[in-house]
């Protein structure tokens, strides 16, 4: 109970009923739970000299848990960083990241390890570690650990560093990890990277060693405290020899080191060109820290003061005239106070023509940074937005990026598959005539030959809801068809199968048979929907045809693509609210932009909202007529949305489209 008082920010009832219980507690054994929730309450009510005494009356013993020697040191590292005692804050701060990190190497589910904990998630060191930097930083104080510790897992920390590139190398330490790892097991399949037989051999011994160790562990609890410590320092030992051997992978052989051991990419390593600009937020629950990184490392980290559940009603007002759809409501006032907050004083620094990297964090991933404005006008069309000025791109995070540049994918052969107008329902007219062998015609009016399913919660996707029988409906979608066609005469390819998927060809079955590793170029223009829109499907899906599948559901999941193996220069969802997902802590947001990276795909492109259909079809037109006069993904964008803007002047229709991945090809 006193937990969830304390997460209702009623402190002083917390306290009170924290120090009734300990008092009884503490006469029969202290309750190091009653002790960190008592110490929580200091912290949050900024009395730090108490948490810190009262945090260091019991600290954690060798029985203890790793949990709770986390939560030790995260909370004397925060008690010290509300004291202004930085150096020590961060060395604390620093050991509770450590034992995380050496947690999260034994774990398999890795999705939502950083979610886990206490009183505090496992995120919030690698946060707090963000703010301690930045202030080092702004006040010129150097880290300076001496060697007071050595770090098992954080190797890359040394003994004085520059704040800048260490507060970096914690915000990419959270940033997409699940991704980045499985993206370099997918690549150590068609990467072969040599390295010499001696080490082989001794990478493989002390890995068995350590597996041996770890078997071993529980035999030593049993045992007692000497046991266990024997247990540590062998696997100490052993985990600085595999450190070591590490050192020598990343300055010797740097791809084998990418691929077998992925950490986050250095700053000064980050493989940016000479026109281009990284901005990398990083929100914590205190203010939000925007790091301006250039080739060779970072330049300068921007302190934004805004609070996170602040920074988060202000971007959910700003998105929800888009979700609504209802673009008249569009805030140009909103879109200029987000844009003094999170950009202006970064692009006081970048030119027009240099290109934008942008790798958002929390709730910033559903942001399309394009659609704030710059210079607020008397209406839509007279205001100024970041799109006029910039081209943006947007990465999971900065270490993918690398990761990407570094390795070679096999080039696709066939320059494009697309998918359009799918069949929902067996009484469609165009079903029908197909079973009957007749030629296809156009059908007028489709609608009544959507695919319904029961409704489970709010809507986000483009459906319908009879709010009576309360159902979902998703409607064919005919001006996609036309998309398709014309995007297929853009490219030089016959609309027909297997690369042209259109009306009842647009199912699941034929687009697995369809061989997608083999296409530079994957367009789906038709619905896609977030988990619990309808009762049977609780994943993001893109919904394809439902006629004429063969042992599929017509539904294709974000698992389902995740697994997929690709090799597509660019991934187009022409559909709905793709780039939308389910937020996981450390993670970012987890959508089909994700999914198809996670394939393969080296950019995807994505919708933040419902589109509307006759505009989106005209962007896709319009891109593609682009790409094919030779211009980069990033360009061809930004000038289609151009293009866009004249026609349709609201944000709703130019903004709706983001590029995940890379822009400059």
């Amino acid at each position: 109970m006193e937990q969830f008082i304390l997460k209702q920010g009623r402190y002083r009832d917390a306290e009170q009923i924290f120090l009734e219980r300990k008092k009884l507690e503490d006469r029969i054994k202290p309750n190091r739970l009653l002790h960190a929730g008592l110490v929580e309450v200091y912290l949050k009510t900024g009395r730090y000299d108490e948490a810190l005494k009262l945090a260091n009356q019991i600290p954690p013993s060798w029985q203890d848990s790793k949990n709770r020697h986390i939560e030790y040191y995260t909370q004397v590292g925060l008690a010290l960083k509300g004291k202004g005692n930085l150096q020590e804050a961060a060395v604390n701060l620093m050991n509770a990241i450590d034992l995380t990190e050496e947690m999260r190497q034994s774990v398999t589910e890795r999705g939502q390890f950083f979610a886990g904990g206490g009183y505090y998630n496992r995120l919030t060191p690698y946060k707090a570690i963000i703010s301690v930097m930045a202030e080092m930083a702004e006040r010129g104080i150097s880290l300076n650990l001496g060697k007071r510790i050595i770090f098992k897992y954080l190797t890359y920390v040394t003994y004085e560093q520059n704040p800048l590139s260490v507060a970096f190398y914690f915000s990419e330490l959270t940033k997409a990890r699940s991704l980045l790892e499985v993206i370099a097991g997918a690549k150590k399949g068609i990467e072969y990277t040599e390295i010499p037989q001696e080490l082989k051999e001794e990478e493989n011994r002390i890995l068995q060693e350590l597996s041996y160790l770890d078997s071993r562990w529980e035999d030593a609890l049993k045992k007692g405290e000497q046991a266990v410590k024997e247990l540590q320092t062998r696997r100490e030992v052993l985990k600085r020899s595999l450190n070591e051997l590490i050192d020598i992978f990343r300055k010797e052989y740097p791809r084998y080191a990418a691929l077998n051991y992925p950490l986050p990419v250095h700053a000064e390593k980050l493989p940016l060109k000479e026109n281009e600009v990284l901005l990398e937020y990083a929100v914590t629950d205190d203010a939000t820290y925007l790091f301006v990184v250039r080739k060779g490392g970072v330049k300068r980290i921007i302190k934004i003061n805004v609070a996170r559940d602040n920074l988060e009603e202000m971007v959910k007002s700003f998105i929800e005239p888009m979700n609504l759809r209802k673009p008249d409501r569009f805030s140009v006032r909103d879109a200029k106070r987000l844009y003094d907050i999170l950009l202006s004083e970064a692009l006081t620094e970048i030119r027009n023509n240099e290109k934008i990297i942008i790798v958002p964090d929390g709730i910033l991933g559903l942001l399309p940074l394009e659609a704030l404005v710059i210079k607020e006008g008397t209406n839509l069309k007279d205001s100024t937005y970041v799109a006029d000025r910039y081209t943006i791109t947007y990465y999971q995070s900065a270490t993918i990026l690398a990761l990407n540049r570094v390795f070679k994918t096999p080039e696709p052969e066939k320059p494009l598959f697309a998918l359009g107008n799918p069949v929902y329902a067996a009484n469609d007219p165009r079903y029908i005539a197909w079973k009957q062998g007749k030629k296809e015609t156009y059908f007028a009016n489709l609608n009544q030959y959507a695919l319904r399913g029961l409704a489970v919660k709010a809507k986000w996707g483009a459906v319908t809801e009879d709010e009576k029988s309360g159902r979902v409906e998703f409607p064919p979608l005919p001006e996609t068809e036309d998309e398709v066609r014309e995007i297929a005469r853009i490219m030089g390819v016959k609309p027909e199968p297997p690369q042209i998927l259109l009306s009842v060809m647009a199912n699941e079955t034929n687009l697995r048979k369809a061989g997608l590793e083999k296409y530079r170029y994957i367009h789906f223009a038709t619905h896609a929907s977030l988990p619990g829109i309808i009762q049977e499907v609780n994943e993001p899906f893109i919904l394809l045809g439902q006629v004429e599948n063969h042992g599929d559901d017509g539904f294709l999941t974000l698992s389902e693509v995740a697994a997929m193996m690709l090799n597509a220069d660019m991934v187009v969802l022409s559909a709905c609210v793709t780039g939308l997902g389910k937020e996981v802590e450390g993670e970012g947001v987890v959508n089909f932009a994700r999914a198809f990276q996670q394939a393969g795909a080296k950019a995807v492109v994505v919708s933040l909202w419902e589109v509307a259909s006759k505009p989106a079809v005209e962007y896709m037109k319009t891109f593609y007529n682009y790409l094919k006069s030779g211009k980069s993904r990033a360009e061809a964008m930004k000038l289609a949305r151009a293009e866009i803007k004249t026609k349709y002047p609201s944000p709703f229709y130019w903004a709706v489209f983001i590029l995940h991945g890379e822009g400059d090809v």
